[in-house]
């Protein structure tokens, strides 16, 4: 989910940029076959302010997904499991989110380069920045970012926010350390065992069996 919120703020900043340049170079910008001449462009404010708008919606709705996510991951006693997630996963989580802060970093840097009325896009560039150090803390030093279980769904909090729900299962499958859940609407998630820690997998994976009725669910690959 988190790569689909990034992939619009990445399309909406590639189609946002050639505009800033030619706003703040005064060059002609093409577009659907016209000419804009940047230096008399009399709605560039419209043009950043729609832009900075959709790209701090966006931002702040993938904020929210993973705020409250680690909320309600916390709330420990609400679990039958939880626990921290593995080693491996922290690090990749770390690696990936300083991807995340460097590409925020650069974007903005490149639309205030580029024009000085694209600014209020580049302090929502690091608004994000502020929020992926704090929430990356507060995951990883906090130790925030877990993987809990109810009798009725699997809650994994870290960069991503994933909720596979019991309702509706039809078939589980396991291929080398990951889980897939195929549900009756032909809906398929999968879900990897490395998130958890080596110590814990084992009683995830016995209560994931006992709180998944057998008789309507398919076990498949699974050691008996």
């Amino acid at each position: 989910m988190n790569k689909i919120y990034n992939t619009w703020i990445f399309i909406i900043s590639i189609l946002t940029l050639p505009f800033a340049f030619a706003v703040g170079l005064n060059e002609v910008f093409g577009i659907f076959g016209m000419k804009i001449h940047g230096d008399k462009f009399a709605y560039k404010e419209l043009v950043f302010g729609i832009s900075a708008g959709l790209i701090f919606i966006i931002g702040a709705m993938r904020s929210s997904r993973k705020w409250s996510g680690i909320k309600i991951v916390n709330q420990i006693d609400r679990f039958q499991f939880n626990t921290l997630i593995s080693q491996e996963r922290k690090q990749r989580v770390l690696l990936i989110n300083s991807i995340e802060i460097i590409g925020f970093f650069l974007i903005g840097i490149v639309f205030f380069i580029f024009s000085i009325d694209a600014v209020y896009i580049s302090l929502i560039f690091l608004i994000f920045i502020i929020d992926a150090i704090v929430n990356t803390i507060r995951g990883v030093v906090s130790k925030k970012y877990r993987v809990g279980m109810t009798k009725k769904a699997i809650v994994a909090v870290d960069r991503e926010v994933i909720a596979i729900y019991f309702k509706g299962l039809k078939r589980i499958s396991i291929q080398k350390d990951l889980l897939f859940f195929e549900y009756v609407n032909d809906l398929v998630l999968d879900f990897s065992l490395q998130n958890i820690p080596a110590e814990k997998q084992e009683e995830f994976m016995r209560l994931l069996r006992s709180n998944v009725d057998e008789k309507k669910v398919f076990f498949s690959r699974f050691e008996d």
